[in-house]
This record gives C-alpha cells, structure tokens and sequence, in this order.
C-alpha cells in the first residue's frame, strides 16, 4: 500500500477526517485511490461484524441519544460511559451545561468548571465539566494518572508544537507523565469532560 494512504490507518479525532483528506490529496494521492482504500478498509472492519446486528437494547439507547433535547444531550450516552454515571444522572448533567448559574470560576480567567460525582468505576478520579472561553488559555499542566478529556462544544488547540486540533464530538487521551496547555479555539466557547485519575500540577 502507499504509504500516504497506509496514513489511513492512523487513529485520529472524527473532526480531522477532512483535514487528513485534504492533505493527501495535496500531497498527490488521487481522489479516486483515497476513496478506494476506505471502501476496501470498511470492506475488512465490517468482515465478521456483519454477522452479529445490534440488540435492540443498543439500537434503542443509540436512537435515544439522537432524539434527546438541548444542546448537549445527544452527548449524554457518552457522558455516562467517561464518568461511569447511570444514564439518567448523565442527562441530567448535560441539561446542567445550559445553566448559566451552575458555572464556578476556575484558577484563570476565562476558565469555568462544574465539578462532578463520578460513578464507583471512578471514585477517586477528578471529575470535572471545563468550559472556556474562545481564546482563553487552560494553563500548562502535568498529568499525575491518565486525562480522558471529550468535548461537547466548541474545540481546543494544544499550544506545543504538532499539538492536537480537539472539537465537538472528539476525544484526547493524556498519559500519566504527560503535560499540555490548550487554548480554546474561535467561535462557541469549548465545553469539555474531563476525567483525571490521579491530579494535575499546574506551572
């Protein structure tokens, strides 16, 4: 396979598909050669998976999760799964995302959070909902344990060189060790889940 399309398989965030596209096409790679390798790796990812159909219970939490109201509850689904919530507790936390008043300051300006009660799963891991403001900055930090961070709106940009670009529906997974500062990029201020087992020292 050529390597620029072997780049196919690389895991990257939903929002940066088109990006990706875009630059191989750049870079040469025909339209028609991209869209072949995607039909022949979809053709191989759904090899045995075609053999097994949702459960209905799948298919109706799946439905559900499209049909809910507000801004943010197609996310609760996911909400649920990061901070091991049941499902109702999760919607009810989305909802809270819309309310102004249920905003607290963080340690910077343009930084406000929602502290969260995680599910046993995650019992003693910081659980937070982060929202920050369109060119403000989440200040440089070092994970003590793993960050699984997902945005629900707007997006963010790690300021170190070659940086992840984050937006609405993406995911960034942080290794214990690991350290970031992200900025929040133009438009709708980012809104985030974050899950951190362990802590952050921040600089």
């Amino acid at each position: 396979m050529n390597d620029d399309v072997a780049e196919l398989l690389d895991v990257v965030p939903p929002t940066a598909v088109g990006r990706k596209d875009a630059s191989l096409v750049a870079r040469g790679v025909r339209a028609e050669d991209l869209a072949s390798a995607k039909a022949a790796l979809v053709a191989v990812a759904l090899g045995d998976a075609e053999a097994a159909a949702p459960s209905s219970a799948m298919r109706d939490r799946l439905l559900a999760s499209v049909t809910r109201g507000g801004r943010y509850g197609v996310f609760a689904d996911k909400v649920a799964r990061i901070f091991d919530l049941e499902l109702s507790v999760a919607t009810a936390l989305v909802e809270k995302l819309e309310d102004e008043s249920a905003w607290m300051p963080f340690i910077v300006d343009g930084v406000q959070m929602i502290p969260v009660e995680a599910g046993p799963k995650h019992a003693n891991a910081i659980a937070t909902f982060v929202r920050i403001a369109p060119g403000s900055t989440f200040p440089d930090h070092t994970h003590r344990g793993n960050e699984t961070m997902f945005v629900l709106d707007g997006g963010f940009r790690e300021v170190a060189e070659g940086g992840a670009e984050i937006w609405r529906g993406d995911e960034l997974y942080k290794d214990d060790g690991t350290d970031h500062e992200l900025v929040a990029l133009p438009g709708r201020p980012c809104v985030a889940a974050s899950l951190v087992t362990g802590h952050a020292d921040f600089r």
